[in-house]
């Protein structure tokens, strides 16, 4: 008898910032090490992503720059460290890889968002690299000339 698997995926945070600020290579998925607190305030979307990234520290991927806001109806006798490092879990063979790509060839590792996963908290990294102002001025002349292109189109495809 086969069970049927649910992969359903629900985005909860998006870095909308990460797309104009950096040329993204590949992504990867993560699982995080969570406090209690912080997957509620995860999953109630108190979550703010925009200066985040990965790195390692002795030899472990961490995630720094995120920051969790408590809940008022989280318990009182708990710390809540806003912008604590969080431990991100990945395969050995993946460890390696983004150590390459990050101290060898200059990418850095961004978040692009975190996602519930059958109940599982995990992020979406990015291997990326940096735009210069001058890259995301020319996106900026790409993305107007599309859309005033589909609106000449429009317009010729009605007379």
């Amino acid at each position: 008898m086969k069970h049927k698997v649910n992969d359903s995926v629900t985005n909860i945070v998006v870095n909308r910032k990460a797309k104009y600020n950096y040329f993204v290579e590949s992504t990867l998925d993560a699982g995080l090490v969570l406090l209690g607190w912080e997957v509620k305030a995860l999953k109630l979307g108190n979550v703010n992503i925009v200066n985040s990234y990965v790195s390692f520290h002795l030899g472990e991927v961490y995630l720094f720059g995120v920051q969790f806001n408590p809940l008022h109806t989280t318990s009182l006798h708990t710390f809540h460290h806003l912008k604590r490092k969080i431990k991100v879990l990945l395969k050995k063979n993946e460890i390696i890889s983004l150590h390459n790509k990050i101290y060898k060839n200059g990418y850095t590792a961004i978040v692009l968002s975190f996602f519930l996963k059958n109940s599982w908290c995990k992020i979406k990294i990015a291997i990326a690299k940096g735009k210069t102002q001058r890259d995301k001025r020319d996106e900026e002349k790409k993305s107007m000339w599309n859309l005033e292109k589909s609106r000449i189109m429009k317009k010729v495809n009605l007379v």
